[in-house]
């Protein structure tokens, strides 16, 4: 079995090709399922929680300083492939491996944080992309896969969606 233990390294090309270069981290979005509160005459209060939708899903780019390479096409969609080198450790022979992540997004621009000025400071500036797709994979499988223009709903691997569509078509 593989213990993860630190990410070693990882890269993150817009459009699958071009490097984007100054960046200091990525912030991969929070999946919250929607809900929503039910009450009525007889009915005590509760949240009924979608299994088949997701809320907004929001990715952060934070860069290490003021950059003319931090360019991203107003309006446009911003494709992002993002790859992970894992580092991590086999239960049975207690040897270093490594496992490779791969994250892919679609969205476009939401905010455009400026960052801090002042003597010796970073900078750090941060762009906010409002996703609409997002996939998350391990050693080429998909652990989680949510295109929200496609109905498409992958988590942990099962295909929450299909029953759904199935009904639906």
């Amino acid at each position: 079995m593989f213990r993860p233990g630190l990410i070693k390294d990882a890269i993150v090309r817009q459009d699958g090709t071009n490097e984007l270069v100054g960046l200091a981290t990525v912030t991969l979005p929070d999946l919250q399922n929607k809900a929503e509160t039910i009450s009525g005459l007889g009915v005590s209060e509760y949240e009924h929680v979608l299994d088949t939708d997701f809320d907004a899903m929001n990715l952060v780019l934070k860069f290490t300083g003021i950059s003319k390479n931090i360019k991203f096409s107003n309006g446009k969609t911003v494709s992002l492939i993002i790859k992970i080198a894992i580092s991590g450790t086999n239960d049975k022979n207690h040897e270093e491996e490594e496992q490779i992540a791969t994250v892919s997004v679609k969205g476009r621009v939401k905010r455009r944080s400026g960052g801090e000025i002042g003597v010796a400071v970073k900078n750090e500036p941060e762009i906010e992309l409002a996703l609409t797709y997002y996939k998350y994979e391990i050693d080429g499988e998909v652990i989680i896969e949510i295109d929200k223009l496609n109905k498409i709903l992958i988590i942990d691997g099962e295909d929450l969606r299909a029953p759904l569509n199935n009904k639906l078509s």
